[in-house]
């Protein structure tokens, strides 16, 4: 009998946590479209695998995720370095 209950007070806690985790959101998503080929990307993508355009980087002074068609860091403000042509 208490065993029957500490089995379901554990997929209780179980269905719990998933629900919390599965609700947050991640840290930044990049847009839906590769800005080299306009082509669909996934949120997690660094490079798109059709045409290699970088899609984020990690900001210089914050080291969080940034997505490489800002010209600031979106966390720290901090102004992205212009790659020489």
């Amino acid at each position: 009998m208490v065993l029957t209950f500490l089995v379901m007070l554990a997929f209780l806690a179980y269905a719990i946590l998933t629900e919390i985790e599965g609700g947050q959101e991640p840290e930044f998503r990049v847009a839906g479209d590769c800005t080299g080929c306009r082509r669909p990307v996934e949120p997690e993508w660094l490079l798109c695998p059709r045409c290699r355009t970088l899609l984020r980087e990690n900001c210089a002074d914050c080291d969080r995720s940034t997505a490489t068609y800002h010209a600031f860091c979106p966390w720290c403000g901090r102004k992205r370095k212009e790659k020489a042509a």
